[in-house]
């Protein structure tokens, strides 16, 4: 049995006493400099330090951010530079903002109270403006990987559009609104009205009447508007329900043998409903955020009310951008991450 002395014993303690206090206190060092997120707060602040190092020497959002514009809708339509960003609050450390662009931007605002008015509609048109750092480009700079936004069915608009056509106002309840992108070839686009107009008969639907959506096609960029499809809106009529449930149910089987109808035809892909809704209604495209507004003329109209607005900015990962991928879908938007 080996014997140990006492001053053994005591140096021995002493290093265990020692190695406590070292271990204890590098415990504190480490809690100390962790933040609430569990990231080291110096590494996190170095990162960000050099992110806007990194960033100052690139100026290409300072024309988003000093823009000459007063209001969203004063710049002539021709005008491809045109934003909303003149309406973009100062923030504190924007650069690092605007720099965490991994994917899809999308919002959301509605009114409390569920009132519709114009001005919801503008502050969502504001709102996806800043959300421009979010989205892919083309590289003319002006073709976006896609921006849109989802209303209510802005139905003062259209009652004053059927006014004018010699049409008696709509029955919210019995109409639904799909707005489509069709074949840019006229003699292809007949055939393909002739075919929707077809299958809603068939199902026991009135066709009201269509309705060109006015646009701005110096708006667009140069690839998108190669693919750039014409833009309709068709109003129909459902008389055998009574339930807005049962309406939307109706209208979604309409479009599935639509697009079942059309599936052999070559101009098939061309052929498509951003939304068919008694509810809601999509406007999107190959835009860049800023410009949705100019493009459709519609979001300009102080008859355009809507209680809510979904808005979405593409950030296309893993397909090339089209006019039908643009978001928000028929039911939602989301950033695919």
């Amino acid at each position: 049995m080996a014997l140990q002395s006492p001053g053994a014993t005591g140096a021995s303690s002493s290093v265990s006493r020692l190695l406590s206090s070292a271990k204890l206190a590098s415990t504190k060092s480490l809690l100390s400099s962790v933040d609430f997120l569990g990231s080291s707060y110096s590494i996190s602040k170095g990162r960000r330090i050099k992110r806007r190092n990194e960033l100052s020497a690139f100026r290409g959002f300072t024309p988003l951010l000093k823009s000459s514009l007063r209001s969203p809708f004063s710049a002539k339509a021709g005008d491809a530079s045109a934003s909303f960003s003149d309406l973009k609050p100062e923030v504190a450390y924007l650069e690092d903002i605007v720099s965490e662009k991994g994917e899809c931007g999308v919002g959301f605002i509605a009114h409390l109270e569920n009132e519709a008015t114009h001005k919801i509609v503008n502050d969502a048109l504001i709102a996806l403006g800043c959300m421009e750092h979010r989205g892919g480009c083309g590289a003319d700079n002006a073709s976006g990987d896609g921006s849109g936004l989802m209303t209510s069915i802005p139905w003062d608009l259209f009652n004053e559009w059927a006014e004018k056509q010699g049409m008696a106002s709509f029955d919210k309840l019995h109409t639904g609104v799909g707005m489509l992108f069709l074949p840019r070839d006229e003699d292809i686009r007949k055939e393909a009205k002739k075919v929707v107009t077809s299958i809603f008969e068939k199902e026991g639907l009135e066709v009201l009447g269509w309705r060109d959506v006015p646009v701005e096609p110096s708006i667009v960029g140069h690839y998108a508007k190669k693919t750039m499809p014409k833009t309709e809106q068709v109003f129909v009529r459902i008389v055998k329900e009574d339930k807005v449930d049962d309406v939307e149910r109706e209208l979604y089987i309409c479009r599935k043998l639509i697009e079942r109808a059309v599936a052999s035809e070559s101009w098939a892909s061309e052929l498509y409903f951003s939304s068919l809704s008694n509810q809601t209604i999509v406007y999107k495209g190959m835009l860049r955020s800023e410009v949705l507004g100019l493009f459709y003329t519609d979001l300009q109209n102080d008859l355009y009310k809507s209680a809510f607005a979904i808005y979405h900015r593409r950030f296309s990962t893993n397909t090339s951008p089209r006019w039908p991928l643009a978001q928000p879908m028929r039911f939602l938007g989301h950033n695919g991450k």
